[in-house]
């Protein structure tokens, strides 16, 4: 009697301790995958909302912090190819969904994730993260496409470039903030999911 005890009780604690194994490779992927999926609406769904709800700051280019700090944070801490872009794409195609009058008005943001992943997958500024800081400024320039080709066909170079100087000034300085802020969060987040995707490949 006490060995078939014993022997069921073996049996109940294998039984239990796979369970507790599966159990474990559930939960890592399918929380790393919902952090990521968590990371890219909250990403998409400000940048649509930044660009459809006006902000009377009166200082120019400051959406920047806005778009331009998800696409560098979610890039760093989901560490995969094509994230900003991606994320670019769809926030674009939101803006175009609640106002098709934006047009070539969400160019600026496919410009920036495009160069946001390209960025990230040198080397060379993937061991010093910081770079993102002061190529951020440079990025958003792109945003000064549209009104600097508008104001082109009415005025001369000489003029649009002191009249727009004003501007360049606000996009470099949000830029540079949108910069710091984003790969702040970008670096703290990054380590957090990596965790967490390993957790469930070595629970595997």
């Amino acid at each position: 009697m006490t060995t078939l005890t014993d022997e069921a009780q073996v049996l109940s604690r294998r039984k239990l301790g796979d369970a507790k194994a599966l159990l474990t490779r559930i939960t890592h992927p399918t929380a790393a995958a919902a952090v990521v999926a968590a990371i890219v609406s909250v990403s998409v769904a400000g940048i649509v909302l930044q660009q459809l709800v006006h902000t009377p700051w009166g200082l120019p280019g400051h959406r920047v912090l806005f778009w331009l700090t998800p696409l560098i944070a979610a890039r760093w801490a989901i560490d995969r190819p094509g994230t900003a872009l991606g994320i670019a794409t769809a926030s674009s195609a939101g803006v175009l969904l609640f106002d098709p009058t934006m047009g070539l008005f969400v160019a600026p943001y496919l410009v920036a994730g495009f160069l946001v992943d390209l960025a990230a997958s040198i080397a060379f500024i993937r061991r010093r993260p910081w770079l993102m800081i002061l190529l951020a400024p440079i990025m958003v320039l792109a945003n000064l496409i549209n009104p600097f080709v508008h104001n082109l066909a009415t005025s001369s170079l000489p003029t649009v470039i002191s009249g727009m100087w004003f501007y360049v000034q606000g996009h470099l300085l949000w830029g540079l903030a949108a910069g710091t802020v984003g790969i702040g969060l970008g670096v703290f987040g990054q380590p957090k999911l990596r965790q967490l995707r390993s957790s469930g490949s070595t629970g595997s």
